[in-house]
């Protein structure tokens, strides 16, 4: 135990250091005592900030302070190091506000024995420990709780921009499928169609952090999803940049959505590419490790159980102490304006909170930054992905055959752009803007409908409960759900267990045909 006595009066010196060498390994003490001493306050700040201190032994009266002043000045140093007051005045009021200020105890010269003193130098150890681990906790929590707020926050803006960017984009398609590549307004359509791209995915991102993101999940062997980036990853980051990798080879498998993890991954090489902007190296290592209920409690969100362990490490310019408060907070850069969003590290630690897993930060100044990714590992195999293929329909695959179509959306863009899709493209539409309206048509239509089309969240009731009704009263009709909510407004689990056809906000021209279609085929089949 490392002891500083801060003390003026020699004969108090030798007074505690006799007891600590009387108690020095004895049996009652099970200590081995290292003894420090200085006579003033500000020489006593200068030698503990040297030496690694377990406990300050403190009288209230130095040459260059006095009382509580001397308390509170120390304290206020070195808040870390549990601080005793010894001191030769007797005065239960001092004693009580020197507690309350933050003194671990208070004892008074000339009623101290060995017993006492040592006994109340390691409850103090004690005691300062449990506190700073309580404040660690209580640190942690705020933080989580912040970003759950931030998050939520971000969920609310992306709904309703999902909405609008719905409508934009999609208009966009429409006019765009009637113009040729010479026309005037082509190119103007075609910057249109990018800045909506761009803007939609941002609103991904922010969804992302939101931590509600629909996203589907398969077992997946993350080595595999690294090597399969590594050739985008080195043009993304440049040729200045040299990509290495420690893979373990007997890596455990995770349960995780393949496209959100590869954000992950790149969100992280991205960051560390402008860590470095004169070059260097980045890093990539993983490793299954077994995380402790200790080593667990260190973490923010952090859980025991066996992970998969994925680091991204740099050797750039390093992030200073402010800078790591802030890293995952949405919106937060150093970048100057225009060079970046802010989006990218929060993206990352929203994905892999979905993942139930955590991200933790090493840095320092001039050597660079680790980015380590705890994902938990499960024992299954995972799949084949090698047969998989996409087949581009055209939109002249995805004409109707004077399908009737009820659409029920509350968002006026969105219901305006669904209904002039469908109408330029062979299907019969009815339109309702919330469950009363729908229920009325449906019921005026006498319940003939190929396919009715509606948002998850309407005005009035649920639009599952809109489909429970039309299936109770026509069971051979076909639905398709939509929502730009991705909270627990949208129900994913409910939709998953149904087994409802579902698409996400904002979708292009093609997407909501091509949905529309395999929902209608599925009349056919069956």
């Amino acid at each position: 135990m490392k002891v500083h006595l801060i003390e003026d009066n020699l004969q108090d010196v030798r007074m505690i250091q006799k007891m600590l060498v009387s108690m020095d390994a004895s049996e009652f003490s099970g200590e081995f005592f290292e003894f420090h001493h200085t006579e003033n306050l500000a020489d006593s700040i200068k030698a503990i900030e040297k030496n690694s201190i377990d406990v300050i032994l403190l009288d209230l009266s130095l040459p260059d302070s006095q009382g509580l002043d001397t308390f509170r000045n120390a304290y206020t140093k070195c808040p870390q190091i549990p601080i005793i007051v010894l001191s030769g005045l007797d005065d239960q009021t001092v004693a009580i506000q020197a507690v309350r200020d933050g003194a671990q105890d208070y004892l008074v010269k000339g009623h101290v024995d060995s017993n006492l003193l040592v006994r109340s130098m390691q409850y103090a150890i004690e005691r300062k420990h449990v506190q700073l681990e309580k404040e660690k906790i209580q640190e942690q929590l705020l933080q989580s709780q912040k970003m759950e707020a931030i998050g939520r926050l971000a969920g609310g803006i992306a709904h309703d921009f999902n909405n609008l960017m719905t409508a934009v984009q999609g208009f966009t398609d429409v006019i765009t499928t009637k113009v040729n590549s010479n026309d005037v307004i082509f190119l103007p359509l075609k910057q249109i169609r990018l800045a909506a791209s761009s803007a939609i995915n941002m609103t991904r991102q922010m969804l992302m952090f939101s931590r509600n993101h629909p996203i589907s999940f398969e077992t997946l062997d993350l080595n595999k999803t690294i090597t399969d980036h590594l050739i985008m990853l080195q043009r993304i980051i440049g040729e200045d940049i040299e990509v290495v990798t420690h893979l373990s080879p007997d890596l455990s498998m995770v349960r995780g959505d393949r496209c959100t993890l590869e954000q992950v991954l790149l969100n992280l090489a991205v960051n560390a590419r402008d860590a470095m902007p004169s070059g260097g190296e980045l890093i990539i290592y993983t490793e299954n490790i077994l995380v402790s209920d200790h080593e667990a409690k260190n973490h923010v969100n952090g859980k025991a159980g066996k992970f998969v362990k994925m680091t991204v490490m740099d050797n750039g310019v390093g992030i200073d102490k402010e800078t790591l408060d802030h890293l995952f907070e949405p919106f937060y850069t150093t970048k100057s304006i225009g060079k970046g969003s802010g989006l990218g590290l929060s993206v990352v630690y929203g994905i892999v909170r979905q993942h139930e897993g955590w991200v933790t930060v090493h840095s320092e100044a001039g050597k660079g930054t680790a980015f380590a990714v705890y994902i938990p590992a499960v024992s299954q195999k995972c799949k084949d992905h090698s047969a998989d293929s996409i087949e581009s329909l055209s939109l002249d695959a995805l004409q109707g055959e004077g399908n009737r179509v009820l659409i029920v959306e509350d968002a006026e863009g969105v219901r305006e752009f669904a209904a002039m899709a469908l109408r330029e493209n062979g299907y019969q539409v009815f339109i309702a803007t919330n469950v009363t309206e729908a229920i009325q048509l449906f019921n005026l239509e006498k319940g003939d409908f190929d396919l009715v089309i509606t948002d998850v969240v309407l005005p009035d009731r649920s639009g599952l409960d809109l489909i429970q009704y039309f299936q109770n009263k026509n069971p051979s009709i076909r639905v398709l759900l939509s929502s730009g909510y991705t909270d627990q407004k949208l129900q994913w689990s409910l939709i998953q267990e149904k087994g409802y056809r579902f698409l996400q906000k904002p979708y292009s021209l093609s997407e909501f045909l091509n949905m529309v279609r395999q929902a209608l085929d599925e009349i056919q089949m069956n």
